[in-house]
């Protein structure tokens, strides 16, 4: 009888050499419910943001990787996303020992980069229009540093109040966290695209390469500055 073969995830290739001192790890957006394939433009999206990762970090032994997951979809109580994270994770340490990662979500990625955000080894968690459902527990955020970015108009279900309630909940476990809201921004940040990438490089850089921090530390709607 025919099967199909099993789905396995999968990390990028990083482009860079030398000894990893750290990583960062991107994790694309997708959907609520879907066993179908990730699409690629979705995972596309984060191209500009892991190319400008790498060439920056690569100084500092940053590696960068791309998280190609098994399905689309997030699908209920599979959290199919947050296991393929959890396989990633594994995965980095297989490769590269015992050094700081991290997490880089963008919306269900966000999900299941703060989700698994307890892992020893990450040391900071981002999540850009992440969807942090109500009630998502943040304890586990003690001891990171935590980079939140949202358009202040996304209503989707990857809502800018959630993450504002996230946020608000979480502080008093990981006070070194920001959160920074687009004005006028939808759900998607395409106009805000650049400095959306040159926040999120700058907070890497800094967890991971020990660069001066340039993040509003404590403050839950600082106003996204337009790339300099």
């Amino acid at each position: 009888m025919f099967r199909s073969r099993e789905r396995t995830a999968e990390l990028t290739q990083w482009q860079g050499g030398g000894k990893v001192r750290g990583v960062a790890l991107l994790l694309p957006g997708g959907f609520v419910r879907s066993r179908l394939r990730p699409l690629k433009f979705v995972e596309q999206g984060l191209h500009e943001l892991a190319t400008e990762l790498t060439e920056r970090g690569r100084p500092d032994g940053i590696a960068v990787h791309l998280l190609h997951y098994r399905y689309a979809g997030w699908n209920g109580a599979s959290a199919d996303t947050a296991t393929d994270t959890r396989w990633a994770l594994a995965e980095l340490a297989a490769r590269y020992g015992d050094v700081p990662i991290v997490l880089i979500g963008n919306s269900l990625g966000g999900r299941a980069a703060f989700q698994e955000a307890g892992h020893p080894a990450v040391a900071g968690v981002v999540g850009i229009a992440p969807w942090l459902p109500d009630g998502a527990p943040v304890e586990h955020l003690t001891g990171r540093r935590v980079l939140i970015i949202h358009g202040d108009r996304d209503r989707t279900e990857a809502s800018a109040a959630k993450s504002l309630d996230y946020a608000r909940r979480a502080l008093p476990f990981a006070p070194d966290l920001a959160r920074y809201e687009v004005p006028r921004g939808s759900h998607y940040l395409v106009k805000q695209a650049d400095a959306v990438r040159a926040l999120t490089t700058a907070f890497v850089l800094t967890v991971l390469g020990g660069e001066p921090s340039s993040v509003a530390v404590g403050e839950l709607r600082t106003p996204l500055p337009p790339r300099g």
